[in-house]
């Protein structure tokens, strides 16, 4: 498995490297996301390793030689897996280290701020978003590669905008209900739901293995 993640980071290095000039110029010397946390730039930066890591793998047949090869396919589905941890660990790496290179020249209100409740609320959005991708990349494949980050996209924010329906018609105030997510008091809910969501994301595993253990390559 580890092969499999050195074979990863060797395909993404140009990609790493264009993500990281992109983040820089857009969203710190440009100023694009400037008043909003430092974990969205991140996590822009992070579905972008990730995806185009899976295009790469179905454009090129890579799941179809590496399934041909002495491998497990256990660890083809745990790499993927792993995979997004690796890939969110050197994104939010890579663009606190912009942020603190652009501390430099900058003043602090003109950057993206952090805090450790922005943060965790963003990797839950990307744990439940890849829970959905990967059993549906390894059940379908190459035939909807190219736009499936597009179907759960626009599936989750369907979801997302029923259930903002829903809490309006319940007389719920959205603005307070995210203000008081990201303040200190809801430091422990969110580490509750970040714990779900890694329960979401074992689930999805589960499902992503019975899936491609049946699949015929």
């Amino acid at each position: 498995m580890v092969q499999l993640l050195v074979k990863d980071i060797r395909i993404q290095k140009k990609f790493i490297a264009l993500g990281f000039v992109f983040v820089g110029f857009f969203f710190f010397i440009l100023g694009a996301f400037e008043g909003l946390p430092i974990s969205v730039p991140a996590a822009i930066f992070s579905h972008f390793l990730i995806v185009v890591a899976s295009k790469s793998d179905e454009k090129n047949n890579n799941g179809r030689m590496l399934a041909s090869f002495p491998l497990r396919r256990i660890d083809i589905v745990t790499a993927k897996y792993v995979g997004i941890v690796m890939f969110m660990s050197i994104s939010f790496l890579l663009t606190s280290l912009w942020r603190w290179l652009a501390g430099i020249v900058l003043p602090a209100q003109e950057l993206p701020w952090f805090s450790t409740q922005s943060t965790i609320m963003t990797i839950l959005i990307l744990l439940v978003f890849y829970a959905i991708y990967f059993p549906l990349f390894f059940a379908t494949g190459s035939r909807l590669v190219q736009v499936l980050d597009l179907i759960v996209i626009f599936s989750v924010g369907g979801v997302g905008l029923l259930a903002i329906r829903i809490m309006e018609w319940t007389n719920v105030n959205i603005g307070l209900s995210l203000r008081n997510l990201l303040n200190s008091d809801s430091l422990s809910v969110l580490l509750w739901a970040l714990g779900g969501g890694l329960i979401l994301l074992l689930l999805s595993w589960c499902i992503s293995m019975y899936v491609y253990k049946k699949k015929n390559l």
